[in-house]
């Protein structure tokens, strides 16, 4: 474990039984009409909410519901909309092809910014006052790479000063500031790191993960209809699933979750209370679950001193590195296409087209399979039947298969696309072959 991991293990303000004070002789929000009191109810919303702009007036109705029935404040935590952050990634990298760090966390978060905006807007039409926040505001602090830092403190004051003016505050998820007061991203789909941290300084029992699919599931719904929805888990073995590659909750989150003694709520979104669905984690049972890592490359090394030696340095970079054994060999999976990873990696082989597959089994063990990208899914689905015979009983209840994840429509406004001529006949096999196609963020 790098050093800069470690300073995950002293947050500040997050210390269980330290609890922010939130109570004012006039409430939060008073001012506004919106008399609320009492310690805020933290609510995460992925970017799949997102997927069209209806979905902020749908998230906005449901906070302002939340807000008239439990009278306590909100504090929103949001994504970029869907398919935005990868098509800011997609035009970065047709432009150049290792930008600085603090430029593409300039570019990359403001995906985010825009749905903080987005959906401060819709709470006022829906007469609910909001106040939207910036980076600085959060009380976040991280330290490291400006595009993947590590989250190092979480301070109260920022959000307990702004619910005092309003009964609610919007956040941009997966930011933070560095010692410098510059925004710093905290990698990729790190919302969920956001509103536990915001959980846990503010004193709040309970954080609520909103998602596209019902609940912490033993294998991604998407690739294992048979994908079964847990009710209850604990915190090491969602940690496993995450470590492993697991798009369930941020590793990190879940660390942050156990030390400040945050109860997670992981839920679809829209939810109901009748609906039953969604999964509790804390002091739950464990489970077993498959994992498929899709999005990193798998690297071979002569020894595993080697694996070892690169896997420290690529850390110390911030990236998320998974070390593993197959056939004999010592391997380890990147991010794919990674700023900065392929400096440490000119003593290992890439071994094109393959994906892990991992079976986390009920003994805490883990089985990795490499196996071509394209038959990542069926392997994934015979994994899941050895560990998920169907013989009825107590087993947990199958997922819903989930609807094809799609883009929103809207997730190139910062971007857009420029609109080619129709070309002759005989420059139209030219054009394909240009490095941006004339078009830098495909479908």
């Amino acid at each position: 474990m790098t050093t800069r991991r470690a300073a995950h293990d002293t947050p500040e303000d997050v210390t269980p039984g330290k609890r922010a004070e939130h109570r004012r002789s006039s409430g939060p929000g008073a001012r506004h009409g919106h008399p609320v009191d009492g310690p805020p109810i933290v609510l995460k919303f992925g970017g799949s909410a997102f997927s069209e702009l209806e979905g902020f007036h749908r998230v906005a109705q449901y906070a302002a519901r939340r807000l008239a029935d439990e009278r306590r404040p909100l504090v929103l935590i949001v994504s970029a909309m869907s398919g935005t952050t990868g098509r800011l990634q997609q035009t970065l990298d047709a432009l150049v092809d290792d930008p600085p760090a603090d430029t593409a966390a300039m570019l990359l978060t403001t995906g985010e910014t825009v749905s903080v905006a987005l959906l401060a807007a819709a709470l006022n039409a829906e007469g609910v006052p909001a106040h939207p926040l910036q980076a600085a505001g959060t009380g976040f602090v991280a330290e490291g790479p400006s595009d993947r830092a590590c989250l190092v403190a979480a301070s109260a004051e920022p959000l307990t000063a702004a619910l005092a003016d309003c009964p609610v505050v919007v956040v941009p998820g997966g930011q933070a500031v560095d010692a410098a007061g510059r925004t710093v991203m905290l990698g990729r789909n790190s919302s969920d790191l956001s509103a536990v941290a915001a959980a846990a300084a503010l004193g709040a029992e309970t954080c609520e993960l909103f998602s596209d699919v019902p609940g912490v599931c033993t294998a991604d719904p998407y690739l294992v209809p048979a994908a079964r929805v847990l009710d209850r888990i604990d915190y090491e073995s969602l940690r496993r699933m995450s470590r492993y590659g697991a798009k369930v909750v941020h590793e990190s989150a879940v660390d942050w979750a156990e030390r400040g003694g945050v109860r997670l709520l992981c839920r679809p979104f829209p939810w109901s209370e009748s609906a039953g669905e969604g999964t509790e984690v804390g002091t739950g049972p464990g489970a077993a679950a498959v994992v498929v890592l899709q999005n990193s490359d798998v690297w071979c090394f002569r020894s595993a001193h080697q694996r070892g030696a690169a896997a420290e340095q690529l850390r110390g970079e911030g990236l998320v590195v998974t070390e593993f054994d197959t056939a004999g060999t010592a391997c380890l999976t990147v991010p794919a296409g990674a700023r900065g990873s392929t400096d440490h990696l000119r003593s290992a082989h890439r071994m094109d087209g393959i994906c892990l597959v991992t079976a986390l089994g009920w003994d805490s063990g883990a089985e990795h399979s490499v196996v071509p990208r394209a038959e990542a899914a069926e392997e994934a689905r015979r994994c899941h039947a050895e560990l998920y015979p169907r013989t009825g009983g107590d087993a947990p209840r199958e997922a819903a298969t989930p609807v094809f994840k799609a883009r929103s429509a809207h997730s190139d406004v910062l971007v857009g696309i420029r609109r080619r001529e129709p070309q002759p006949p005989d420059a139209r096999g030219e054009q394909a072959t240009r490095a941006d196609g004339g078009n830098v963020c495909p479908q």
